[in-house]
Order: structure tokens, then sequence, then C-alpha cells
């Protein structure tokens, strides 16, 4: 008997707490007016998302660079460009660009590896990837020619990157 009573006593609280039928809605207090409606984004628009994956970049340079760009006054740039494989057709979608100016010499720099996790998510195939070049700052000085990265960006995270710099003429 007292099981039934443990079983029953919630059971008879919830009933009596409930809505009465016969409640008179004419004496509940009036309603507010409701919220003004909060306009959604339009079909194109979207909120951006922040994402940074930063990777190290490994630079070195002949010392025939060195000295030639020493002697020019001349710095190096290092361009990041961050890009996707779109998930419809064979255009690659562009999600940013990077760019420093560094001394010539040999180095570790961090990039910053930023990009729109949203765009990713919405128009990409796979991981967003960073294709990272280098060249002289000013375009009157000794002709270099220095190697390309290309990677997914988590890879690139995880492994590094690697560029190097020759001399080609001076």
């Amino acid at each position: 008997m007292s099981r039934l009573t443990v079983l029953l006593l919630p059971v008879l609280l919830l009933v009596a707490c409930g809505h009465s039928p016969d409640r008179d809605d004419g004496a509940a207090p009036a309603k507010t007016a409701a919220p003004e409606a909060v306009s959604a984004p339009g079909p194109g628009a979207y909120d951006p998302r922040p994402a940074a994956l930063p990777f190290r970049l490994d630079v070195t340079v002949s010392s025939d660079v060195s000295r030639a760009l020493d002697a020019a006054g001349a710095q190096l740039t290092v361009e990041a460009d961050y890009f996707g494989n779109a998930r419809r057709g064979e255009a690659l979608v562009d999600l940013g660009r990077e760019e420093r100016l560094i001394s010539v010499r040999n180095q570790s720099i961090t990039l910053a590896g930023r990009f729109d996790a949203g765009q990713v998510a919405r128009e990409v195939s796979g991981d967003p990837r960073v294709k990272v070049s280098a060249g002289v700052a000013r375009s009157a000085g000794p002709a270099v020619y220095c190697t390309e990265f290309e990677e997914a960006l988590p890879i690139a995270v995880e492994t590094g990157g690697f560029i190097h710099c020759e001399l080609l003429s001076e």
C-alpha cells in the first residue's frame, strides 16, 4: 500500500498544478505587444567565423642572395595565399592572403593562417590550403629564385613549411 501511495502522490501533485479549463482568461493581465521581429540575414549573407591555423615557415637564403640583397638594400617579401577547392566546379575559392616583409637571412617565421571557417564550411570541399612564395621586395635589384611551398593548412600546421632562395643574376 505504501508503494502505491508513493507512486500516486507525484501524479496527484502534477494534476493539481495543471491548467484548469474553467479559468477566466479575461481576468488575466493583457499581453504586451509582441517583440519586434529580428530580421534574418538575406540568402547571400552570413556571419563570418574567423579561424586561424598558424604555422612555421623556414626560409633559407644562399650566401650569394644575402650578399646581393644587402648591397642593394632590398628585403624579401613572403606571400601566403589561402584557398580551397570549390564544392561545385573546378574553380578555387579565395580565402585570403597574407604578406610579410622579412630581412635577408636564414630564419623561421610564423604565418597567421587566418581564414573564414564559415566560408570554408559553405564553399570548400576538403581542407583549406596554403601556397607560400617569396621574392625580392623591390622591383629594382638582383634576380632571385625562391622555391614555393603548398600544402593543406592542417598539414602545414603539423609539419611546417620550407622555402629556399638562390641568386639568378645581380
